[in-house]
């Protein structure tokens, strides 16, 4: 067993990270697939809002549901047996705050409290820093469920995805900032003191209490004050669960995989998010370059040429044309060479800037990190099949 094949047979979680643009979703889905391929029940399960993971698995919705993804057609028609199961889902924002308000709420009087509540109703789905919270709360309610032998996380383009490992910690520090704390003082009732914090909150409070509801009326200011007292109430649980998140995201069986390609803006975004993420005490266990050579081996697309002097022009033009050159005269065909061998000494040479970069970048990676390269493949990946074809790609190891 080699490439990453080892490496999703034994982790439980892979986190998949990287810059805009370069393939990350789509490289996600085809190690999903191979996964499955492998037996592994798998889940692919996105949190970039480019929506590209539906058409790459050949489903046309897809949403926060979990979804199996049909994979019959290709035994039949490409003769690849899939004995694992493959399902997708795509995170939504509004639909996970309230699954995760019916979670955390201590009873269902609470619950019902909160996701009939106007206020809550109006941010669940525009919490501005809640995007990536919630995501690792879907996470983490897949992770507990049992049902999956391997979760492929897709995350949001560069640095946004860093979000998913400060998250957590962020809601916590929310709960306890002095906004929260303001509208929850509000409901605590003259018999309470609550130390100076309250004693304050006897004059100045009440005074400010008064003039929210002038301005926002009292019907809405009485609901405001009532959803964050449900939502400060439900701290500890969601203290727990932030506790449990960042355990399983810094586990011995999650992997990140860091996915890029060798164009020199991609490798400076990359490099920045692998220090981030270093930063954070989290390693970079793969990183793969999506789209980044091209392949001068018709026979062999998984060899990366370097030196323009193994290229063999009489054999590749044959590849290229099989025989019907018998019209042009010597002269033609001497010209037909020339502009074949400097079309393949520079992409030769553009192969061999990119290993280049690749290696700079592998030489900041541990040791132990697996580093897998893939070729520009024709058109766009649409379709399963697409995604069949990175398999060999991310199966071989080589030197790179």
């Amino acid at each position: 067993m080699s490439g990453i094949d080892e490496l999703i047979q034994r982790q439980k979680l892979l986190v998949a990270i990287g810059p805009g643009g370069v393939g990350k979703t789509t490289v996600s889905a085809a190690i999903a697939l191979r996964a499955a391929q492998l037996g592994l029940r798998t889940l692919v399960l996105t949190i970039d809002p480019a929506k590209r993971l539906a058409d790459a698995l050949g489903l046309t919705h897809l949403d926060d549901r979990i979804r199996e993804v049909p994979v019959e057609d290709l035994g039949a028609e490409h003769g690849v047996e899939i004995p694992g199961t493959l399902h997708a889902a795509m995170f939504d924002n509004a639909a996970s705050m309230d699954s995760l308000m019916a979670r955390v709420a201590p009873d269902e009087e609470t619950r019902d409290k909160v996701l009939r509540n106007r206020v809550y109703r109006a941010m669940a789905g525009t919490l501005s820093r809640s995007h990536a919270y919630l995501a690792m709360e879907r996470l983490y309610e897949v992770m507990s469920s049992g049902e999956y032998d391997l979760v492929i996380l897709d995350t949001p383009p560069a640095r946004n995805a860093l979000d998913i490992l400060d998250a957590p910690s962020r809601l916590a520090t929310f709960l306890d900032e002095g906004v929260v704390k303001w509208f929850v003082g509000q409901g605590k009732g003259k018999g309470r003191s609550g130390g100076w914090r309250a004693r304050l909150m006897a004059s100045s409070g009440a005074a400010a209490t008064k003039l929210f509801q002038v301005i926002v009326g009292k019907d809405l200011a009485d609901e405001t004050i009532a959803f964050f007292e449900a939502f400060y109430g439900m701290r500890e649980g969601f203290r727990e669960r932030a506790s449990a998140i960042q355990s399983i995201l810094r586990a011995e069986d999650t992997s990140f995989a860091l996915v890029s390609s060798a164009d020199a803006t991609h490798m400076m975004d990359a490099q920045a998010l692998a220090q981030g993420v270093r930063s954070r005490g989290v390693d970079i266990d793969v990183v793969i370059y999506n789209r980044s050579y091209e392949r001068l081996a018709h026979d062999a697309p998984l060899a990366i040429i370097t030196d323009p002097g193994k290229l063999d022009r009489a054999a590749a033009l044959e590849r290229m044309f099989h025989g019907e050159l018998d019209h042009l005269d010597r002269e033609q065909i001497r010209d037909l060479l020339e502009g074949l061998r400097v079309v393949r000494t520079e992409a030769a040479n553009a192969n061999h800037r990119a290993l280049e970069a690749v290696r700079k970048l592998g030489s900041d990676l541990p040791e132990s990190a697996l580093q897998l390269i893939i070729a520009r493949l024709d058109g766009d990946i649409r379709d399963l099949p697409g995604l069949l074809a990175l398999g060999p790609y991310l199966a071989e190891t080589r030197r790179i």
